[in-house]
């Protein structure tokens, strides 16, 4: 069984920091951030990465044991392991500087130049600086109670990179209807898709979509089960940085059951979008609110909020109940927007984009989703909420903390639906 080593004993010694390589540096950093600032587990979705430093520092190697969870959250709340941790990076930082100060002023020995150029002009030196200073500031925030706060990243190739800043809070006393306080990686993974097809989940550039969305009405997104809100953030953010939705009203919404994750969720919306601050695009605007599932669709009175459709529907690991998918669909046939004359000549319909983890220990609960939606038929008799497509996703288990699974399967697969009204 591999142990998670401490940073008393994994990070080299404070003292004889400048002698260490940028290489075995590098590895320090690592480590220290697969410790303090892990990656969402299986979010990584499998393709051809670059050799950069950036790639470098989304890697562990995979060698560790299941049991090394618990022994990481140990570690993450030792006041004494974080305390070093701060003080060694603190150290780095200083060090690197000073000796680059000491280079560029030309007053340095032959000797001295020797000992400190395999670090300051090594090509990822500036590099360093950044990721250690990243880490400083997250371990000097990391809370001994679980609190995680993380920053995602998204590259579009119209918009460029969309960034939200989120923070994760530990479930209340392990209840499992608080599980939205945490970032999951299907949130991470439909994210990704968002930013980086636009166009496939409704939100680019295609004349349907802009058609289908008149100028006389606000494009209205619905994230149901929203838990720390990356989906519905990572939408938002998106559009206001699209040229196709410039200067057209856009409602975001963000919904969820549990008191603590709608009060975190706000927290991070306000993160990302600040009342305070004031927007020279006041056509977006992203709110959060409380829906249960279980009661929305016989409540007589509902929040005004909901009194009109939504054009677009995401869901992020939201069926994990046998009794969630019907729920749903029971929400979506009044929150899901009914297709118009003009959507069916242009062969588009509004839809429920949906990822969910395909568990081998919930295989029965995923399965219900086919079995309450179907699929959609060439000639259907009536209009009935049904699949129009699904896809695998396969993504890297675990990409940070360098944990597999027994078998040794580095492998979480994702099941992508999406659901409209049948034509």
């Amino acid at each position: 069984m591999s142990v998670v080593q401490a940073p008393t004993s994994y990070l080299p010694p404070i003292a004889k920091i400048a002698t260490f390589s940028p290489t075995q540096l590098l590895d320090a950093l690592l480590y220290l951030k697969s410790l303090y600032l892990p990656e969402v587990r299986g979010s990584r979705r499998r393709r051809v990465f670059l050799d950069s430093l950036d790639d470098k520092l989304a890697q562990i190697g995979a060698n560790s044991h299941p049991d090394a969870y618990s022994d990481l959250h140990l570690l993450r709340s030792d006041v004494f392991e974080r305390s070093y941790a701060i003080r060694w990076l603190t150290t780095l930082i200083a060090q690197i500087e000073a000796r680059g100060e000491l280079l560029q002023s030309g007053h340095v020995a032959t000797g001295d130049l020797d000992s400190v150029q395999p670090l300051h002009i090594h090509a990822n030196t500036d590099v360093l600086i950044q990721q250690a200073a990243s880490l400083l500031a997250v371990c000097a925030g990391v809370s001994a109670a679980g609190r995680v706060q993380r920053v995602f990243s998204f590259d579009s190739a119209i918009a460029g990179r969309i960034e939200v800043p989120l923070t994760d809070i530990p479930l209340e006393n392990q209840d499992y209807a608080s599980v939205g306080a945490q970032t999951w990686g299907a949130a991470c993974v439909l994210a990704e898709m968002i930013v980086e097809s636009p166009d496939c989940l409704d939100l680019g550039c295609d004349p349907r979509v802009k058609a289908a969305v008149s100028l006389g009405r606000a494009l209205r997104v619905l994230e149901l089960g929203a838990g720390t809100g990356l989906v519905g953030l990572a939408a938002a953010k998106l559009i206001r940085a699209l040229p196709a939705w410039k200067n057209r009203r856009v409602t975001v919404v963000a919904t969820d059951f549990h008191p603590s994750v709608l009060d975190n969720l706000r927290i991070n919306i306000e993160a990302n979008f600040p009342t305070t601050f004031t927007n020279h695009d006041c056509s977006i605007s992203i709110t959060s609110h409380f829906l249960d599932w279980s009661s929305f669709p016989t409540t007589e009175t509902k929040p005004d909020i909901f009194s009109r459709p939504f054009d677009i529907i995401f869901g992020a690991d939201v069926v994990y109940e046998a009794q969630h998918a019907v729920w749903i669909r029971d929400c979506l046939k009044s929150l899901l927007r009914y297709p118009e004359a003009s959507d069916v000549s242009m062969e588009y319909s509004p839809a429920f984009h949906l990822v969910i983890p395909l568990r081998p220990t919930h295989t029965f609960e995923s399965g219900t989703i086919e079995a309450v939606f179907g699929w959609n038929s060439p000639r259907p008799t009536q209009r009935e909420l049904v699949i129009f497509s699904k896809e695998v996703i396969v993504c890297e288990a675990d990409v940070e903390t360098g944990i597999q699974g027994s078998s040794g399967d580095n492998n979480v697969e994702y099941g992508y639906y999406k659901i409209g009204w049948s034509f």
